[in-house]
Parts: C-alpha cells; sequence; structure tokens
C-alpha cells in the first residue's frame, strides 16, 4: 500500500501539479468547461496536494473570507486514488491548517454524489440544490 503525503503547495512546480489533477477529474472525467474550472482566483487562495511518493495524486484550494469563514473548492482526487481514505485524510489535513489560521467554518458546495461523503466528514447540507457547471450541487457547512 502507498504511503500518501498531505502538504500545501510550495511554488509553481506544485501549483502545475495540482492543475494536471484538477484538469484530468473535472475537465476530462467530467467534462466541465476549462474557464469554469481555471477561473481566475488561483493566485489569492491556499492549494493543498496529496502526494504518492512525488506523484500528485490529489489538490483543493481554499479561499478565505473576512468573517473567518473559509470555501474549499476544486477538491480533485485521481480515479485510482478514490476510496482509498486519501479524500478523508486530505480534509483532517486541512482541518489543521485552517484552525491554525482562525478559521472557524468552512463551506463547500459539494456536487449531490459525494455528499454522503461530506457528511461523513462532520458537514451538514444547508439550503436547496443547484446547478453549477452544468452538475447538481448543494451548499455543505463544517464548524471547525
Amino acid at each position: 500500500m502507498s504511503k500518501f503525503s498531505y502538504k500545501l503547495v510550495r511554488g509553481d512546480i506544485e501549483l502545475s501539479e495540482a492543475f494536471k489533477v484538477r484538469r484530468q477529474v473535472f475537465v476530462r472525467e467530467q467534462g466541465i468547461p476549462e474557464d469554469l474550472v481555471f477561473d481566475g482566483h488561483d493566485r489569492e487562495a491556499l492549494h493543498i496536494v496529496v502526494k504518492d511518493g512525488e506523484r500528485v495524486i490529489g489538490s483543493a484550494r481554499v479561499q478565505f473570507f473576512g468573517d473567518n469563514q473559509a470555501k474549499l473548492e476544486r477538491m480533485a482526487i485521481l480515479k485510482r486514488y478514490r476510496r482509498e481514505g486519501v479524500g478523508r485524510k486530505m480534509l483532517l489535513f486541512l482541518s489543521a491548517v485552517l484552525k491554525d489560521k482562525q478559521v472557524q467554518q468552512v463551506i463547500i458546495h459539494a456536487q449531490l454524489e459525494v455528499v454522503p461523503f461530506y457528511k461523513s466528514c462532520g458537514f451538514h447540507e444547508t439550503g436547496l440544490p443547484f446547478e453549477e457547471a452544468g452538475i447538481q450541487h448543494i451548499k455543505m457547512r463544517k464548524r471547525l
């Protein structure tokens, strides 16, 4: 079994590798237009990667809001690494990082098919489903 590492992105090379994962999952697998996946907000965001050795196999970004709130976005894991606990551990790592930054609440726009996963990680649905990038989502929150 592989040993995965979870870390904040440091530098353009890791960021480029994170973008490759995002492109594979959202653009190629899900058919989301690239201009929606890469929306111009990456420079002001915090990025996280999961590595299997030196290979980036998962990524996510976080945007911060002034009221001790952060939004988790673009969480993606390459298909062959899903259902191995990578996403759960990524969220645990992220929670520790955000607590250190005084964040009290994390929100996410979760695709409906992965709502059970986020619920199992402590997120709760808020509001009604809505369409984003042609896919049904629902807003979810988690207090840290």
